[in-house]
């Protein structure tokens, strides 16, 4: 018991540590199969193709972020001057909505619930302002996370081999299998979600400023960043766009709830069985379980991880099944 404890505490006064390294882990194995081609193709050595492929990481990111930050921060900008105006305008739906419930004699308790509802979105939009605080106080980390990245990324196959080297040698076959199965749901997981997210933002964006959406930009990367937590994430990041959409400046929030729905069928239906693979073989109702309980334990962090974790045990799982050990 004493030595639960004094685990549990280990391990939350080392939060910030283990979170830094899990994000780096996590850039590493997007990173690792771009060296490992580098390598092959062209007969590069370990430290050359490793400069390369973290020099080109930081182009893309100072690339990336030169070309989003002031975009993104001018309609953040913009946005936080008229949200009054979008509130009010949500606010006088929600007393049109009462007012309906109250006609057609609706239980006391949804009405309850819509009366609090603006409560609710201050509380929300409060959270959010704390969020960005925080996500601009930890900036700092960002040079902690390229140090570590460059590091585990030159010794990351050597890394490996040392963790094998531990177990003992009849044993090291099934270590093997094991890093596998972490490498196909971790890498798997991370490197499409990758590409679902860049093409549901780009779509989401697009189709956003077609349709003569404001904050077009802001509104695609949220669709992106949230879409990294499967089912959950693309209902969350549509409701800044739905609240927007109540002023008379905007389409009509019945058009924006159908282009969302229909992002959300395109992801479900096509990208997400491409990309992730044998990792979408988990029951949906898993994925979901497993994405609270991982924002429950690990926040937003956690809830990126609950999927390829969740995948690593279903594998584990099915090894232990085959082991001759569990027939007897």
């Amino acid at each position: 018991m004493v030595f639960l404890v004094a685990a549990i505490w280990l391990l939350n006064s080392l939060s910030w540590v283990i979170g830094l390294l899990l994000i780096s882990t996590l850039i590493v194995y997007i990173l690792y199969p771009l060296l490992q081609f580098l390598k092959i193709k062209f007969r590069l050595s370990h430290g050359l193709a490793t400069a390369l492929v973290f020099t080109a990481f930081l182009l893309f990111s100072v690339f990336v972020i030169s070309l989003l930050v002031p975009v993104i921060y001018y309609e953040s900008v913009e946005l936080s001057e008229n949200f009054p105006h979008y509130l009010s305008r949500f606010q006088a739906f929600l007393s049109w909505l009462t007012q309906q419930t109250i006609a057609f004699d609706i239980q006391e308790e949804v009405r309850g619930f819509l009366l609090s509802l603006t409560d609710n979105i201050h509380q929300a939009v409060e959270y959010l302002a704390e969020a960005s605080l925080s996500v601009i106080g930890g900036a700092v980390d960002i040079f902690l996370v390229l140090f570590l990245v460059f590091y585990l990324l030159y010794d990351f196959q050597s890394v490996r081999e040392q963790l094998i080297e531990i177990v003992p040698t009849a044993k090291r076959p099934l270590a093997r299998e094991l890093l596998m199965i972490i490498d196909t749901n971790v890498g798997t997981f991370i490197r499409g979600s990758l590409i679902r997210c860049l093409i549901v933002g780009i779509v989401a964006g697009v189709t956003m400023s077609l349709v003569g959406m404001p904050y077009a930009l802001l509104l695609g990367l949220l669709a992106g960043i949230f879409n990294f937590i499967l089912y959950i994430g693309p209902y969350i990041a549509a409701v800044p766009a739905v609240l927007l959409s109540f002023s008379p400046l905007t389409p009509s929030p019945v058009l924006i709830i159908i282009i969302y729905i229909v992002i959300q069928i395109l992801d479900g239906m096509f990208l997400a069985p491409v990309v992730l693979g044998r990792i979408l073989r988990i029951k949906p109702i898993t994925v979901i379980v497993a994405i609270l309980a991982g924002g429950s334990l690990g926040g937003l962090l956690g809830m990126v991880l609950a999927v390829p974790v969740a995948g690593m045990i279903k594998s584990v799982l099915e090894l232990v099944k085959r082991s001759p050990a569990y027939d007897q």
